[in-house]
């Protein structure tokens, strides 16, 4: 079963800095995203305006339907009045969102009962994203109504950046270092991982036991994504990753019985064509990092910085991390997807290079990367994957 946020808490811990544009007292309630038994509650919790009739109905508020996903019913809200500047700031699966309105705007994620885990492990990977320092989407509550029969996650508004391609390349340029501080940050580990540090600049420089994993299972898109801690990279990318879908493949008659020989073989050789952990920046211990975990070109995006918005000026774009399938593993993994389905501008890598977290023969390790979410691909939409699977286990495997 997967796991997820504990469902008699009703708040999920959460860092206050949920994107480095918030200007939110420290001391105001961000530092938990409330849980709520009632979309209704959870609107009106952000709605201060005592001049306001509290909402009864969802068609009591401008609730306006974005299309782009394949996994929740998204909508913009617009909201009465609200405790914070939320029209500044989206998660998005339609990227054109633009926020017309004076009144502030929030982004609402559906779905039904029994997918409430997919919302409440958003919840957790943004909390952790943005416990790094990284910029990320702001979880403003989220909950499970049993009397519509649909769970819900409302979440910051961003807005899409549209000035000019120079600026959009300095966006790129924020993208990569977003990703950087995610990937430089020290990783969230289990309390069986001793470290022999009393404080995190000392970390680096003690001999310690890291893990690759998460606290919980969550999701690949809507696949479970298995997340035990496990002390052998090579081992958790192996098992958790390549083996857990290529045996839901073969289970489902995607694959063939040859190619699942050469899956096979391929992960008791990962060693051989992976590397370890790339160093701290001091040339301390290799350590691993959080992992964003499903970054293609719809889970990133570029917004405009709040200092910019509504002003009649040149615009400054900002990257965001949004959607995240967060765990700790090699950092690789996170560049590697980027490459899929489009890619990112060229802008964005020659950032991220500079940043040290790459070796040599990277783009030789790609598929291999990549063959995961291929599998995953393959599982969730069918044959259309298959070319692409077919080839990466012939020429690794």
């Amino acid at each position: 079963m997967i796991t997820s946020l504990n469902s008699t808490s009703t708040n999920a811990n959460c860092n206050n800095s949920m994107d480095n544009t918030s200007d939110l007292d420290t001391d105001a309630p961000y530092s938990e995203v409330p849980r709520f038994d009632s979309l209704m509650d959870a609107i009106n919790a952000l709605s201060t305006d005592a001049h306001h009739p509290i909402i009864k109905s969802l068609d009591e508020v401008d609730l306006r339907p974005v299309s782009g996903g394949d996994i929740n019913q998204a909508s913009v809200l617009t909201l009465p009045n609200s405790k914070a500047d939320l029209s500044q700031v989206a998660d998005n699966n339609d990227q054109t969102v633009q926020n017309q309105s004076q009144n502030p705007q929030v982004f609402l994620k559906q779905n039904t009962l029994n997918n409430a885990p997919l919302l409440f492990a958003e919840v957790d990977g943004l909390c952790a994203i943005a416990a790094t320092g990284a910029r990320t989407c702001r979880p403003l509550a989220y909950g499970v109504d049993n009397k519509i029969g649909r769970s819900f996650l409302l979440l910051s508004m961003i807005q899409p950046y549209q000035g000019s391609r120079s600026d959009k390349d300095a966006g790129w340029y924020d993208l990569a270092k977003q990703l950087a501080t995610l990937h430089k940050a020290v990783p969230p580990q289990p309390d069986k991982a001793s470290i022999n540090s009393d404080s995190v600049e000392d970390e680096n420089k003690q001999t310690a036991t890291w893990y690759a994993g998460w606290f919980s299972d969550n999701y690949i898109g809507s696949n479970p994504q298995r997340n035990q801690w496990t002390e052998n990279w090579y081992e958790f990318f192996a098992t958790q990753r390549l083996g857990e879908q290529t045996k839901l493949a073969f289970d489902n008659h995607r694959i063939s019985r040859q190619i699942l020989r050469q899956l096979e073989n391929l992960q008791q050789k990962l060693s051989l064509y992976l590397p370890d952990y790339p160093l701290t920046d001091d040339g301390g211990q290799p350590r691993p990092s959080l992992l964003h975990g499903d970054l293609w070109a719809g889970n990133a995006m570029l917004g405009q910085a709040d200092d910019y918005i509504g002003k009649d000026k040149a615009q400054q774009a900002v990257g965001y991390l949004i959607d995240p399938a967060v765990y700790v593993g090699h950092p690789e993994t996170d560049l590697a997807m980027t490459q899929l389905f489009g890619g990112f501008s060229e802008s964005f890598y020659e950032a991220y290079v500079a940043y040290g977290l790459t070796e040599d023969g990277f783009a030789d390790r790609v598929d291999i990367y990549n063959l995961y979410h291929y599998l995953n691909h393959l599982n969730l939409f069918g044959s259309g994957y298959l070319n692409a699977v077919e080839h990466i286990a012939k020429r690794y495997g």
